[in-house]
């Protein structure tokens, strides 16, 4: 019986043993720093961090400030109260306007061009006017009619002949003598003979009155001036062979100025038509220009 108790003890012993080396055991890890504590490893403080509770850290107690005591013969020191400094704005920050649209273009104007002034026209020098007595003097030669006669009376007319108004080389002149139509006209000789220029003056006659009959009569050489010349004369009448006239031609040239000369009288008087074609033949100079 020894022996079995010895071997095997009773159970109520063993859980009292069981129960006292727990309690042993658990009394000496719940002590800090105990015989038989281990240190903490790493694992350990990782896996289980230190909570630190507010509640169990006791307040500080607020400590009175001393009674400040008064010293004979010491000023209390002034504390001086901070001034307040205002605040002050910040610097305004300047604000970007916001982006207008692309600025115009600017359009180049081309300077405008300076006109060229124009000159004044030239004034075409207007040939002096002549006293119109009995004697024309103008465009290289001169006309006397009789002293009972004036051109200012003779209905004169001066224009030009194969130009728009008469000059030195050419022209026309048409005026009334006694009774008589006289015809003078100007142009450059070009060589050509007294006979061509009456011909070609009785051609001008004939075309200028298609209403009249024509008829040649005469012709021969005459004098102007100390200028050979020729002379030619007709007879005119309408259809029915009535209301007959008739007319003198005569041409020269004017050696110093290079102009030949044609000169025509008609009327209805042979014997005053005669008087008037002398009168106007040696009344007529040559003037050099």
């Amino acid at each position: 019986m020894l022996r079995d108790f010895a071997i095997h003890p009773p159970r109520t012993s063993v859980f009292i043993g069981l129960t006292l080396a727990l309690g042993l055991l658990i009394a000496i890890g719940c002590s800090p720093g105990g015989p038989g504590e281990l240190a903490p490893t790493a694992d350990t403080v990782e896996s289980k961090p230190a909570v630190t509770s507010v509640d169990s850290t006791p307040a500080p107690t607020p400590t009175q400030l001393p009674t400040p005591t008064d010293v004979p013969g010491v000023e209390p020191a002034v504390v001086s109260t901070p001034t307040t400094v205002p605040a002050q704005d910040p610097s305004p920050v300047p604000t970007t306007s916001p982006a207008a649209g692309p600025a115009p273009t600017a359009t180049t104007v081309a300077p405008a061009s300076t006109p060229t002034p124009t000159p004044p026209p030239t004034a075409t020098p207007t040939p002096t006017p002549i006293p119109l007595t009995n004697v024309y003097d103008a465009f290289g030669f001169s006309v006397e009619l009789d002293q009972d006669a004036s051109f200012q009376s003779s209905n004169l007319k001066v224009r030009g002949w194969t130009g728009t108004d008469a000059d030195n080389e050419q022209g026309l002149m048409t005026f009334t003598y006694n009774g008589t139509d006289v015809v003078i006209f100007w142009q450059p000789s070009s060589g050509g003979s007294p006979q061509a220029a009456v011909d070609f003056t009785y051609e001008v006659q004939k075309l200028s009155k298609p209403n009249l009959n024509f008829v040649p009569i005469s012709e021969g050489d005459i004098t102007v001036d100390g200028q050979d010349g020729r002379f030619g004369g007709y007879l005119t009448s309408d259809s029915s062979g009535a209301n007959a006239s008739g007319g003198l031609i005569g041409a020269w040239t004017c050696q110093d100025s290079g102009i030949q000369v044609s000169l025509t009288a008609s009327g209805t008087d042979a014997t005053a038509l005669q008087i008037r074609f002398d009168r106007l033949t040696t009344g007529f100079k040559c003037s050099a220009i």
